[in-house]
């Protein structure tokens, strides 16, 4: 359903575009500040040993900033984040049966991007890749809470729980392609598909693929 309504998004995109087509599309010299929402599809990765994740699709959220050397070349820094549910199995060192988790991942991802715009117009497609760093976070702990105390001027003898739990950063690839619109000579609207690529040492490399929509303020 969710990504119904981004596709139905980048649709409409496509429908009035001609119809502004004629407005300023100079972006050469001009930064960007915006956000997005991105469907990220589903995904499963096992390693030799038999542990696993099958990792369900969800709808993720981000901010971006970029300046456009040109009227066809900008280069962007990303932030995004999403919380899809999944299940981890693990497999024992000795005897035992595999033992598999319900929960929810914390997935991060901080990438610079370069994209290229085919056109000069305000309405062009384009291309992009990127690389960066993606942190996933699996909510499960490691260890055993830690409870701290401490004197607090304010609230008086205050005891809180530190939690820490399985979770690593490790590179990120991502390539895409869509459509750009510059409606007006502030703001902007892109639709594009792409896919999100993990290196991770030991285990098959998790893909996912994406549906992104964004919505920038150019100055």
């Amino acid at each position: 359903m969710r990504r119904h309504v981004l596709l139905g998004l980048s649709c409409a995109m496509l429908l009035v575009a001609p119809a502004r087509a004629q407005l300023a599309g100079d972006r050469e010299g001009s930064w960007e500040a915006g956000f997005h929402l991105t469907d990220s599809s589903s995904f499963f990765v096992a390693d030799s040993f038999g542990a696993s994740l099958d990792v369900e699709d969800a709808l993720g959220y981000g901010f971006s900033g970029s300046y456009n050397f040109s009227n066809h070349f900008a280069l962007m820094l990303d932030y995004s984040w999403s919380g899809p549910d999944y299940l981890a199995t693990f497999v024992p060192d000795g005897p035992g049966t595999d033992v598999t988790v319900a929960t929810r991942l914390d997935v991060t991802t901080l990438q610079a991007k370069g994209t290229y715009y085919f056109l000069d117009g305000a309405i062009t497609p384009f291309v992009e890749l990127g690389v960066g760093w993606t942190n996933i976070d699996s909510n499960i702990l490691s260890r055993a809470p830690i409870t701290g105390c401490w004197w607090d001027p304010f609230w008086g003898y205050v005891c809180e729980r530190f939690y820490e739990t399985y979770n690593q950063t490790e590179l990120s690839y991502s390539a895409g392609f869509g459509l750009r619109w510059d409606f007006s000579e502030e703001f902007m609207l892109r639709g594009g598909i792409g896919v999100l690529g993990l290196d991770i040492d030991g285990a098959e490399d998790p893909r996912t693929d994406t549906l992104q929509f964004d919505f920038a303020w150019r100055f």
